[in-house]
């Protein structure tokens, strides 16, 4: 464990990148995944227990802003294995470690967070099995996990999740999910997909730049559509559960 984190970056950087995952514009290749992250999360931000709260896996910390509260004390752990393929020194982890044993007592969390953390580890169930035992009994862990989305982060990207899978995973951790939210439907998995392969890792020229302004404009627009005149269940972008701690056994729940 590293408790001595690098530099944090200027606040203006900081609160752009973050913005731009919460409230992505409908040009960005991402804007489909982003969108349907924030929305969800903010359909079950109600279930969250307030006060000390673990961001497992917490990059740029971008969802503070939106869910936290006054008096709230958000800490974020992040692993330095990982972290380079994504936000690398804008990382605003409080602490470095391997998720699999995270640093922290028994019970000391009300809430954990993860999002889009769960397809990197390489062994899951132990990952949730820590956020249970770090969380308090009746603590809440709100969760997000991919169902589509292609290779990333490489070679820390081992798994993709359908909701009976993410069931399954909680109730061996000891969790009751007590709400989920599909994160799209197949069009905008479908289309999510198109847009991130064609335009990954692109270095574009400013014609180029225009093309893809437009092109995500459109597909963006027309997937939210169709998800709207045809939901479908069997393809989705991914999952976000809130799920809380089960009381051991032979406990009544306050």
């Amino acid at each position: 464990m590293n408790e001595n984190p690098p530099a944090r970056p200027d606040p203006e950087t900081l609160s752009r990148l973050q913005r731009s995952i919460r409230e992505p514009s409908r040009g960005h290749p991402a804007y489909l995944e982003r969108r349907s992250l924030a929305r969800a999360l903010q359909e079950l931000a109600d279930l969250l227990e307030h006060g000390l709260i673990l961001d497992l896996g917490c990059g740029v910390k971008p969802y503070e802003p939106m869910l936290a509260r006054p008096g709230d004390r958000w800490m974020g752990v992040d692993h330095p294995l990982t972290m380079q393929g994504s936000y690398g020194v804008y990382t605003l982890a409080d602490v470095f470690a391997d998720c699999h044993q995270l640093p922290f007592p028994d019970g000391h969390f009300d809430s954990v967070i993860c999002t889009q953390v769960l397809e990197h580890v390489a062994e899951p169930e132990r990952v949730l099995r820590e956020a249970a035992r770090v969380l308090r009994p009746g603590g809440v862990l709100l969760l997000t996990a991919p169902m589509l989305w292609p290779l990333h982060e490489e070679p820390h990207d081992f798994f993709r999740y359908t909701r009976y899978g993410l069931h399954h995973l909680l109730a061996r951790a000891g969790f009751t999910v007590e709400r989920e939210i599909q994160r799209g439907g197949g069009a905008a998995a479908l289309g999510q997909a198109l847009l991130d392969l064609h335009f990954a890792r692109a270095r574009l020229s400013l014609p180029g730049k225009v093309y893809q302004q437009l092109l995500c404009r459109l597909v963006n627009l027309v997937c939210l559509g169709l998800d709207r005149l045809v939901p479908a269940r069997r393809l989705t972008l991914g999952w976000a559960m809130a799920a809380r701690k089960q009381p051991p056994v032979g406990t009544t729940p306050a």
